[in-house]
């Protein structure tokens, strides 16, 4: 033991580090450097050097200086520089709620659990320590108390000492001791430094001890003479405690690099922590400044919200346009803050383009909010991004109650959602709620149910006098007028859920289209996707419209930003909800088009849009030109293929050629996959090993940016896990999976694809069963026809069903075949491994390739059969599809 101790000891020399050292401040921008950035930019990205740190934290409020002695052990220098940056103490107060939402996301707390626990581990530590910002005080904030502490005095050898065991510290290992020591003697205990080398022991010693030498003199040595490995033996053998500092000092020594972490913040992405910065409204005082006009209307209500537009008039002459490519566009910055009783109530931000050839002599920006009846502050930051000249407008808002008449809905629908209503009401602070003028308004209620199928109600909620019949249409099909309330219909969706599109439009007492609304049901389960929801339907549309949008993104993802144009010129990009945004649509000749685009953020998922076609004839016919995806994987020699151009591929629509339009190979794309597992009670021997296998294929195949969902069947089928990227939160749920009851494999089928509607790119669907359908409202021939329409490849894995069982296998492979996916059949559950490995192979090595479907198929058509021709191998893929 002694000599492993000494051995430990024995390190080279390193030189002194303090184990507390921070990186030093960064020096402040050079004048040069400050003036080559523009000048809306130049607070979001400088550091604060340690004399402007100074100067800011005087001047704060006492309870804001007293938050950063508070964190201090905690918190980042980025997190510093961007607290001081801030303005006003509604800023500062909403910065302190992100530093603790922080933390929460960061220890996987929530509701400000980690700032309880960080104050009441202050509260002690004041309690305990001198001071917060001693050793023993920082590493019981930042680690929580040790699990045990050894203090130990050996009079004429050590000076005091503590010792702290903690079962783990992140980044330095699990059993832990820290050796604290009272330098001299005297005052706060310092966390011991290793990093002086084998030197480093001398710390602990008193000054002036002795021991005698091993020489034949006899002679003593004290500390300033004797080597400090001669005073091992003694602490062992004379102090009490002696092993436990040993292995204390010996531990220490071992991970004395690891221990320039002990004092370390936690890491944390700056661009997040800075992200505040541009969403509060931060003057700066050198930019040249605008002169808008302000106005605020309150057009609507949603619920019991009103809605707030404001509106600022830009003069054309203040501003100048950038110019890209020959193309001049002005483009502003908007940044606001909305208060109530001094607090950040919500904060906003939008960009907003429009043409160099902009006719009129001021650009309107419009902004649209939500908000309850109240007295509030508005402050709006508006930039000129190409010049940084920008102006803050700050106003006292009253927002009023908004009166509707009350809307006409279907009789028969029970708590149908509340419409927003289009009207018109400017608001005098002064005065009561002005008078509200209702436009003609129609919104369709589709049936409550997530998945439709047969026969269902669709209801409308109607606003305006001038409507006088609702003409009902689905897929592009007129179905039925309604001529008097109710204005609602029982429409047949069919057997199975498939996306259809049902439209509703207002008809004036002479049948001329005033206005409309379009859904769309079966929509799929998508976690990224995007919709403008009103209008949807606009025979004429002219001057100011209030498009209103609804966006999903999946859970983890940052929004980039949402664009919105008209035709092809951008007219707004927002940033954070409502999505809702008013722009002027010109009196021009012929059909438009509004179109949202939505972008993620460092994400490999494409964009998504949403087109609505606007000021279209009164029954014009709708083209459905899509693209079709097909997914085509080609055995050359018993594997796949991974070498393939598209000139390898011919495809064929119905026999006639066809033009590949797309050609991907799947390695470049995310992928898209259901797991579907039978939890029907035959499957309750096998469960445990289903669940395993598929934890370690998911944990195989998934790469950034590839997602996921589960299904579990028995009497009916379950999605025990939605679509999520995170390989914990599909390890739940297949955790959560249990064997019981009968089998619903065609419902399985069904409900497992229903969620890949909206899903473009590499997609398949794997099915691990043991048996017969027993259970399921689906027939077989449903789910066929429901696996053609999807075109996701089925991949079909049986477990103990013998050769002899012809109808089951014959039904499992059809699955399969029809689809381009795979059937296999294994004996026990142990033996899934070997089948995800194939499975994964071939996923790893498709391709997809996408054409147009000719002028002459129509959406809505009959099947049509798919062939797909490679100049060498067996090609494996959907057999048809249907427009």
């Amino acid at each position: 033991m002694k000599s492993i101790l000494l051995a430990a000891v024995l390190i080279i020399a390193l030189p002194a580090i303090t184990l507390a050292q921070t990186s030093a401040p960064a020096e402040p921008v050079t004048e040069t450097a400050q003036a080559a950035m523009p000048a809306a930019k130049e607070e979001t990205l400088r550091k604060l050097s340690r004399r402007e740190r100074n100067l800011r934290i005087a001047r704060l409020p006492g309870r804001h200086q007293d938050f950063l002695s508070d964190v201090e052990p905690i918190i980042q220098p980025a997190e510093i520089d961007t607290f001081l940056m801030l303005e006003s103490e509604a800023q500062r107060d909403a910065a302190i709620d992100d530093f603790w939402r922080r933390r929460d996301a960061m220890h996987g707390t929530s509701n400000r659990a980690f700032r309880d626990m960080y104050y009441s581990r202050l509260d002690t530590a004041k309690e305990q320590f001198r001071k917060v910002g001693t050793d023993r005080a920082k590493v019981f904030l930042l680690q929580g108390p040790p699990a045990e502490v050894t203090r130990s005095e050996c009079s004429g050898l050590l000076v005091p000492i503590e010792i702290w065991k903690y079962s783990y510290i992140k980044g330095v290992g699990q059993n832990i001791r820290l050796l604290f020591y009272r330098p001299r003697g005297q005052g706060e205990p310092k966390l011991w430094n290793p990093l002086g080398g084998a030197m480093a022991i001398s710390d602990l010693l008193i000054s002036g001890s002795t021991m005698r030498s091993a020489d034949e003199s006899g002679a003593r040595r004290t500390t300033e003479s004797a080597s400090p490995y001669a005073y091992i033996s003694r602490i062992q053998l004379e102090c009490r405690d002696g092993e436990e500092i040993m292995r204390a000092i010996t531990q220490m020594v071992q991970v004395r690099v690891d221990l320039l972490r002990i004092f370390e913040a936690p890491d944390l992405d700056e661009e997040e922590v800075r992200k505040i910065l541009r969403s509060v409204v931060i003057a700066n005082p050198d930019a040249p400044k605008l002169n808008p006009e302000f106005s605020v209307e309150f057009p609507t209500k949603d619920g019991s919200r009103t809605a707030v537009q404001m509106a600022l008039m830009l003069p054309v002459k203040e501003l100048s346009p950038a110019e890209v490519g020959g193309v001049e566009v002005y483009t502003i910055d908007v940044t606001g803050e909305v208060l109530r009783g001094g607090k950040l109530w919500e904060k906003y931000r939008y960009r907003f383009d429009f043409p160099g050839d902009f006719k009129g002599d001021a650009l309107p920006i419009v902004i649209d909010r939500y908000l309850r009846p109240h007295d509030y502050v508005s402050r709006i930051k508006v930039t000129d991004a190409n010049t940084g000249a920008e102006a803050v407008v700050e106003r006292e808002i009253s927002v009023p109650e908004v009166f509707l008449p009350p809307s006409r809905s279907s009789d028969d629908l029970e708590g149908g959602a509340a419409a927003t209503i289009p009207a018109v009401a400017i608001a005098d602070p002064d005065s009561a709620p002005a008078a509200v003028a209702v436009d003609p308004s129609l919104r369709l209620v589709p049936p409550p149910e997530e998945i439709v199928n047969g026969i269902k109600t669709v209801g409308t909620l109607i606003a305006g006098d001038r409507i006088k019949a609702v003409e009902f249409s689905l897929d592009g099909r007129r179905i039925a007028v309604r001529r008097a309330p109710p204005y609602s219909l029982a429409m047949d969706f069919g057997p199975v859920p498939r996306p259809r599109k049902v439209r509703a439009v207002g008809l004036d007492e002479n049948d001329k289209p005033l206005t409309g609304d379009e859904i769309i049901v079966n929509a799929g389960t998508d976690p990224f996707r995007v919709r403008i929801t009103s209008p949807r339907v606009a025979p004429r549309l002219v001057g100011p419209a209030r498009i209103e949008m609804n966006l999903s993104i999946p859970e983890g993802d940052t929004l980039e930003g949402l664009e919105l144009y008209w035709n092809e010129q951008r007219m707004a990009t927002l940033y954070d909800s409502p999505f809702v945004q008013t722009i002027d649509i010109p009196a021009t000749e012929g059909v438009g088009y509004i179109r949202a685009v939505a972008k993620l953020k460092d994400s490999t998922l494409s964009p998504v849009e949403d087109v609505v076609m606007i000021n279209t004839p009164a029954y014009m016919e709708e083209l459905d030109v899509h693209l079709i995806e097909v997914p085509v994987t080609v055995i050359v020699g018993g594997k796949p293929a991974t070498n393939l151009t598209e000139k390898s591929f011919k495809l064929l629509d119905d026999g006639k050629p066809v033009s590949i339009a797309k050609f991907d190979y799947v390695k470049d794309l995310p992928l898209s996959i259901g797991l579907a597992i039978d939890t029907s009670g035959s499957m309750l021997q096998r469960i445990d090993q289903a669940q395993k296998a598929g934890a370690q294929f998911l944990q195989n195949i998934m790469k950034r940016g590839d997602k996921a969902f589960l299904v579990a069947f028995d009497a009916q089928a379950e999605v025990v896990q939605k679509w999520s990227s995170k390989l914990a939160d599909l390890h739940a749920g297949l955790a959560r999976l249990r064997a019981e009851e009968t089998t619903a494999l065609y419902d399985a089928v069904v409900y497992s694809l229903f969620n890949f509607h909206g899903i473009r790119g590499q997609k398949a669907l794997v099915i691990i069963s043991d048996g017969k359908d027993t259970a399921s409202s689906y027939t077989f021939e449903e789910a066929i026809e429901y696996a053609r329409r999807s075109s996701v490849p089925i991949y079909v894995i049986g477990i103990g069903i013998r050769s002899n069982e012809a109808d089951v296998r014959y039904k499992l492979n059809r699955l399969a075949t029809e689809t381009g996916g795979t059937s296999y059949y294994i004996d026990q559950a142990r033996d899934l491994h070997r089948t995800y490995d194939e499975i994964q192979a071939e996923l790893r090595s498709q391709y997809i390739l996408g054409f147009y479907p000719g002028a002459d198929v129509r959406s809505g058509g009959k099947w049509r059969e798919l062939t797909v021709q490679a100049h060498e191998g067996r090609v494996r893929t959907i057999k048809g599809y249907f427009p």
